[in-house]
């Protein structure tokens, strides 16, 4: 999406050296979140996936910026009855921040996706600014779900035959048939397990391993794709004009359920230079 010639990758970031990193105002990450999420084995420090939060913790200890932004699943807050979340705070205020965090949902800051995530905003503590006086961005109006669902592809026969297999588990036999779906104009159709879920003007959240969800449009059932999944997580779409050829399907649906919504990280972020602008 971005022109990156000439911008150094540090690598892993288990084994970043900080004192090679130049110096920044904001760190931004999303430490993996399968460990923690409600959906996952919730096995949570236990995998070392989930050790990335002390690495990050490391880094902040060590460079002192101004302030970041984290991010990951709302399973985050619950998970082992709260005592994951309280390592965290620990290690993160032990690095030398204040941390505030709280649980939004993409749907509304302004793209059509049911996306809840747990969003931790830190200001450094010398710079003696009270945390409290930040203010979590306000909710918007939420736009029309037509406006992302604009791509061309048809759900081709076997994709059809699994829709098919959905209809006539134990779960939804008798319920509908394709026929039907076909006549719910605008609704988004998620095939998860042996679930078959309808929704009407928002999307379920999209998730890297996601590549079930349909919907329909002029009396025919399409696939998201994984340019309509970059929409959907607010990249502009100029930007995913630029990959969405040179880019496979696959891919980008996985990126694109990586990513942070950018509608989400871009109100955080003006509340943080609104907290910076009162001195």
């Amino acid at each position: 999406l971005f022109d990156t010639e000439n911008e150094k990758n540090f690598g892993n970031l288990k084994k970043i050296k900080t004192e090679t990193l130049p110096q920044f105002d904001l760190l931004i990450a999303g430490f993996p979140c399968q460990t923690f999420s409600v959906m996952g084995r919730k096995a949570g420090f236990d995998d070392s996936r989930g050790q990335i939060i002390f690495h990050l913790a490391r880094i902040l200890k060590d460079t002192q910026p101004k302030c970041f932004i984290l991010e990951n699943v709302r399973g985050l807050v619950t998970h082992d009855k709260g005592k994951t979340l309280k390592i965290i705070l620990h290690e993160l205020e032990n690095a030398g921040f204040d941390v505030v965090y709280k649980v939004l949902t993409s749907l509304e800051y302004g793209v059509p996706q049911m996306r809840q995530r747990v969003y931790f905003i830190g200001i450094n503590k010398s710079l003696n600014k009270n945390i409290e006086f930040f203010n979590w961005p306000r909710p918007v109006e939420k736009p029309s779900l037509k406006n992302y669902l604009i791509d061309n592809n048809k759900a081709d026969n076997q994709r059809l035959e699994i829709l098919q297999y959905y209809l006539n588990n134990p779960t939804n036999k008798g319920k509908f048939t394709v026929s039907d779906l076909k006549k719910m104009e605008g609704k988004i159709l998620d095939t998860r397990m042996s679930d078959l879920r309808i929704y009407e003007e928002r999307c379920p959240t999209l998730r890297s391993q996601r590549d079930g969800v349909l919907y329909v449009r002029d009396g025919e059932i399409y696939q998201l794709t994984g340019y309509e999944a970059l929409l959907l997580q607010g990249f502009p779409k100029e930007y995913a004009d630029k990959v969405k050829e040179s880019v496979s399907d696959r891919h980008l649906l996985m990126q694109a359920g990586n990513a942070m919504t950018v509608n989400v990280i871009n109100a955080l972020g003006n509340s943080l230079k609104e907290l910076f602008k009162e001195g």
